[in-house]
């Protein structure tokens, strides 16, 4: 392996208690440092590696932005090779918070917010393909993996305002160059159009077509331009030879086959200390106050019958109307509680619609929280438990 790569090496580290120390430290490894007090720990970790990599981060600035930052001492040392920028992790930081962790303590948590800000890959939240902003070249470069010769019609969409005629909009696209529009796998003179079209979808009409070859890529690059900007940052390739396949384009953060625009990413989405950022079940905090079902059935060795359902041991009624349940979905109230299989537990605690199980007898017990009464009840089967849903 050359020595250069793959390895910070440090040759003749004389900070504090180091005495003339020669190392290599691998990159892209987790690296401990231990020995007894005073050894030197510290010195190699925060007052070498931390503050040499700092030092040379700082020097790729230009002049005036380095008169504001912090400028480290060079460690006493004869040489540093490999030594990438680097972040310290404070050892002291006392302010603690219930949404304190070690991310937020450390600050390492701003570090991520801006990193995946900018690395984060948008899905659609519908079709699960990637949302990204197509240009132009984008989508000319998408067009390379056609054969060569392949026929293809360019669309962009036009939405018919509704205070003008046909006959206007036939014009005013005329006098732009377009003459032709597709409607389904049919493609249309204007000229020929003496009615308006169904105007509940936007119109597709016809920027071009070409056979796609390569010596034809500064046309086709002019009529892809020409399209986003005609269609609003919107266009289509529909591809005769592959049954009439349509590929949607947009130049915007938006999903052409679903439909649905993005906003972009910013620090605050991913901190859940921020409302953008924060989860809609338990506010950023982790933890949501539910009913805890251990509570409610302590004894999985309990039958239903037995009275494995803690708080409703003498409530005749409800216990009748969960026995009639349970013998119309054939769930056996002989057999200990643990012993049911997941689907019939489920049953039980969620019920079916028609019967509300043990979470709709709670739910509808905390719409009369305001008695004394039901909200000490309440407490006896609440618990802070690991929010579902983060």
């Amino acid at each position: 392996m050359n020595m250069s790569h793959g390895w910070i090496q440090i040759r003749g580290a004389k900070q504090n208690n180091l005495k003339n120390l020669d190392l290599r430290i691998p990159l892209n490894a987790l690296t401990v440092i231990t020995g007894v007090s005073g050894s030197g720990k510290s010195t190699l970790a925060f007052d070498i590696l931390y503050a040499e990599g700092q030092r040379r981060y700082v020097e790729s600035f230009s002049a005036y932005a380095r008169q504001f930052l912090d400028r480290m001492d060079k460690p006493d040392v004869e040489s540093i090779e490999s030594i990438p920028p680097t972040i310290a992790i404070d050892q002291s930081r006392a302010v603690r918070t219930s949404r304190s962790t070690v991310g937020t303590m450390t600050e390492l948590h701003d570090h991520f917010k801006l990193l995946f800000a900018k690395i984060g890959v948008l899905h659609c939240r519908s079709c699960e393909r990637i949302v990204e902003r197509d240009s132009a070249q984008s989508v000319l470069a998408k067009l390379g993996t056609l054969a060569e010769g392949a026929p293809v019609i360019l669309t962009f969409p036009l939405a018919a305002p509704a205070a003008v005629s046909w006959e206007e909009m036939r014009n005013g696209l005329s006098q732009a160059g377009f003459h032709r529009l597709l409607e389904g796998q049919t493609i249309r003179e204007l000229d020929e159009i003496t009615e308006a079209p169904q105007r509940q979808q936007a119109l597709e009409i016809i920027a071009d077509r070409f056979a796609f070859r390569a010596e034809n890529k500064k046309r086709i690059l002019d009529s892809l331009e020409q399209a986003f900007h005609y269609g609003k940052g919107r266009l289509s390739l529909h591809l005769p030879q592959e049954n009439w396949r349509r590929e949607p384009f947009s130049n915007h953060l938006h999903c052409p086959h679903c439909d649905i625009s993005y906003r972009d990413p910013a620090p605050n989405l991913f901190s859940f200390n921020s409302p953008l950022g924060a989860c809609e079940t338990c506010r950023g905090f982790g933890r949501v106050i539910d009913i805890d079902l251990d509570l409610v059935i302590p004894d999985h060795g309990k039958s239903l019958s037995e009275g494995a359902i803690k708080p409703w041991i003498n409530r005749k009624r409800r216990m009748r109307r969960l026995l009639d349940f349970c013998e119309r979905k054939k769930i056996s109230t002989t057999k200990p509680w643990g012993e049911l299989a997941e689907k019939q537990q489920r049953l039980v605690v969620d019920g079916d619609g028609e019967y509300r199980g043990i979470r709709g007898w709670f739910r509808r017990l905390e719409r009369r929280s305001y008695r004394m009464h039901v909200r000490v009840m309440l407490a006896r089967y609440r618990a802070y438990l690991i929010c579902p849903d983060c």
